[in-house]
């Protein structure tokens, strides 16, 4: 059956969709040439429209999921997508059509996003919703693909991209803002984070009904530890994490999520600024340990996403890019009938610092930078054991969010940064953000290449540019095309095969 395309804002520019499985063999190299001690892949994973809706919207986050992959040997890049066939997408497959019905799906307008309740029917009545295009992470020699909420992540080939099926420990999994309609229907985060010496990865489940945080540390062999917070405060949106020598650390912010708000005609999201922001410290060495709760008194602030998290004696530091208010359209500043504006375009974030003294639990909050800034990344062998360097794709001031056209290099250490700008202000163009690969396995925290995608989406083309740690401020050391557009994706990482 053939349709056209719907014409919302989540269709055009760098969010028009790729809608095609691609593999391109031997990528061209248009500058410089491919490091010959690169040995793995960068992965991505975003929302690609497939097929109308039943309701005939265009929720975002109900969008069906595209895996992007470019693999590094010897000097070679090869480059294929697919899509995440998960549950959700096969049954649609079967049918040809779109077979969930969302509370928030139909509105028409900024407030459909597809995390709302699902109409269950006869056919989708044991099918998860998930799409899982959030993020896609290694994991004990496997690459897994999350949506964070709505069902169990997949598992997906590093090679040929393919599904293989949800991850076997799913069942542990616990219920995220759906009911469970089949067995291993949990739902799993987005930002989890690893300890890359024993293989365990730090993830949790959130829930917009108590306990709303259930804490899931998944080992290698696929065991999960769990434990349901039982004194989480309210409802926060969970998205991301610090990890230290000694704790997860979960921030609640008062970004809540309520899949009854759209009974009201509300979007599910929602920002409630008398909220206190507070601290969760969580043991990582011994989950069912005391946990230790800072109410920290800051003002409504949100960090959406983490970058290095450091012990200095008695004191916390924890730095990320930090907005006065979260970049999703809500009730605040929007009406009923306005299209929605996505993500940066909403408002501007700033390298800032939260610093916690651990034996008062007083908070103070500074900004670092005066660059907007965001989609942080940092050098994942050193999760949890603190960083000193960070990344981040930031820009420009623009309206009231941020233009996103530039690498930028973070000394924690030194509250020093390297700039380096890969478009100008009148290119068509979405710089994505990137991961950090490392030069050899062994090598210092921080030692390697950044690679950054770029969707020239003004020219129907596709870009990944490699840059030398050493100095981004000297340029791209290689930059590999693609003969076509490339889907927008919002999060990925790099998986060595070295």
């Amino acid at each position: 059956m053939s349709y056209a395309l719907p014409d919302t804002v989540t269709t055009k520019g760098p969010f028009a969709p790729m809608r095609f499985e691609a593999t391109v063999e031997e990528c061209i190299v248009t500058h410089g040439e491919i490091p010959k001690d690169l040995a793995g892949g960068i992965y991505r994973t975003g929302p690609c429209w497939k097929r109308p809706f039943s309701q005939g919207g265009t929720p975002l986050l109900a969008t069906d999921g595209m895996v992007q992959g470019l693999v590094f040997e010897n000097g070679r890049a090869d480059f294929r997508n697919r899509w995440i066939r998960t549950p959700k997408y096969l049954l649609e497959e079967k049918y040809g059509r779109g077979m969930f019905e969302y509370s928030d799906g139909g509105f028409g307008d900024y407030r459909d996003y597809g995390y709302g309740t699902v109409k269950r029917t006869p056919e989708n009545a044991h099918t998860p919703q998930a799409t899982n295009f959030i993020n896609i992470f290694p994991h004990a020699g496997q690459l897994i693909a999350s949506g964070e909420l709505g069902g169990p992540p997949s598992v997906i080939d590093p090679i040929t991209l393919e599904t293989k099926g949800i991850v076997d420990w799913a069942p542990a999994l616990s219920k995220g803002i759906h009911e469970q309609v089949a067995f291993g229907d949990g739902a799993f985060c987005a930002h989890p984070k690893w300890d890359n010496d024993s293989g365990i990865m730090y993830g949790w489940t959130y829930s917009d009904t108590p306990p709303y945080v259930s804490m899931k540390y998944v080992h290698p062999d696929g065991t999960v530890e769990s434990r349901d917070l039982d004194d989480a405060p309210y409802n926060t949106v969970a998205h991301d994490i610090w990890l230290t020598p000694e704790w997860v650390v979960m921030p609640f912010q008062p970004f809540i999520i309520d899949s009854k708000r759209t009974e009201k005609g509300l979007p599910v999201f929602g920002w409630e600024v008398d909220l206190p922001i507070t601290l969760a410290l969580i043991p990582r060495h011994n989950l069912q340990g005391e946990i230790r709760w800072i109410n920290t008194g800051l003002p409504a602030q949100y960090v959406m996403h983490t970058m290095t998290a450091n012990v200095h004696g008695d004191k916390l530091v924890l730095d990320a890019p930090i907005f006065q208010e979260p970049p999703f359209p809500m009730e605040n500043n929007f009406k009923e009938g306005d299209q929605a504006a996505l993500f940066f375009s909403n408002a501007a974030s700033y390298l800032g610092r939260w610093t916690v003294d651990l034996t008062t639990g007083h908070t103070t909050a500074e900004q670092l930078s005066d660059l907007p800034s965001e989609i942080c990344k940092v050098d994942q062998r050193y999760y949890g054991k603190g960083h000193r360097y960070g990344f981040q794709i930031g820009g420009q001031p623009k309206r009231r969010g941020m233009r996103m056209d530039s690498l930028i290099r973070n000394d924690v250490e030194k509250c020093t940064e390297e700039v380096y700008q890969i478009r100008d202000d009148k290119a068509l163009a979405a710089v994505l953000e990137g991961s950090f690969a490392p030069r050899t396995i062994d090598s210092p925290e921080g030692d390697g290449y950044f690679i950054v995608p770029v969707a020239w989406w003004g020219d129907r083309k596709g870009e990944f540019q490699i840059f030398d740690t050493d100095d981004i401020t000297a340029g791209p050391i290689c930059r590999i095309e693609l003969p076509f557009h490339m889907g927008w994706t919002p999060h990925g990482h790099w998986m060595d095969f070295r």
